[in-house]
């Protein structure tokens, strides 16, 4: 909190302190939460009861994966550098894992939930004092460390998204369309050479799901003239003989 007492005879210091503590201990919180969700990645295990669930996909083909785990290699045999670990990978103990939101929800949120004019991003004629605002813009601030930085992951990945200029299938497995991650479906769509003549194969698990991925995959990616076939999951499951 601000001081109490604090006037412009005061130190300067009085005054930036709280919002200094503020901004420290979100960006401490927010390693603290990418720390322990690498932690819970880890410890997933693939046991071999599990091995009827393996889906059938081509060893020779090109990976992005989004899972943080190493299934495709240490399971499925894929070499690593056929893979792309999109927002990281759970083993590696160098870098934190990519998590977090696109922004948009979250900060609809906190308009709602606070008075207009508090915020940077929600302007109005309202004036605020300059602690009040250095003390919302050091809370903010959280939020802009736990949103995801695409457009940068996007660029660090350029050379592996560029190479997929020539692939004629694209399937999908077990992905949500999250808003947050269709710059990187986009990305890879306008990196063919020929993107009309891509056939996009999409899993779904129930049947209330299919309609609003096929219509999420064409209205923000591929667009009405597409070839795309929906699947379930358990239909792309290798079967024993």
């Amino acid at each position: 909190m601000m001081p109490y007492d604090w006037d412009e005879d005061k130190s300067y210091s009085e005054l930036f302190l709280p919002a200094d503590y503020v901004r420290g201990e979100a960006e401490c919180f927010w390693k603290e939460v990418q720390k322990w969700f690498r932690k819970w990645t880890r410890q997933i295990r693939w046991f071999d009861k599990y091995n009827s669930k393996k889906i059938r996909i081509d060893g020779y083909a090109r990976f992005i994966t989004f899972n943080y785990t190493p299934f495709l290699e240490t399971v499925y045999g894929i070499p690593a550098e056929n893979i792309l670990y999109m927002h990281g990978k759970a083993i590696n103990k160098h870098n934190l894992p990519i998590i977090g939101h696109d922004g948009s929800d979250t900060f609809e949120l906190w308009s709602k939930s606070n008075p207009k004019g508090y915020k940077r991003y929600y302007t109005s004629a309202r004036s605020v004092l300059p602690e009040e605002e250095m003390m919302t813009e050091a809370v903010e601030e959280y939020f802009d460390l736990s949103r995801k930085p695409v457009a940068d992951i996007l660029k660090k990945n350029e050379s592996f998204i560029n190479d997929l200029y020539d692939i004629r299938t694209i399937i999908i497995l077990g992905h949500s369309l999250g808003d947050v991650d269709m710059p990187y479906f986009k990305a890879i769509h306008a990196a063919n050479d020929n993107p009309t003549q891509i056939k996009w194969y999409m899993s779904y698990y129930g049947d209330l799901e299919k309609e609003v991925l096929e219509k999420k995959l064409r209205s923000n990616v591929v667009g009405d003239e597409a070839t795309i076939t929906m699947f379930k999951i358990e239909d792309w499951q290798m079967r024993k003989n």
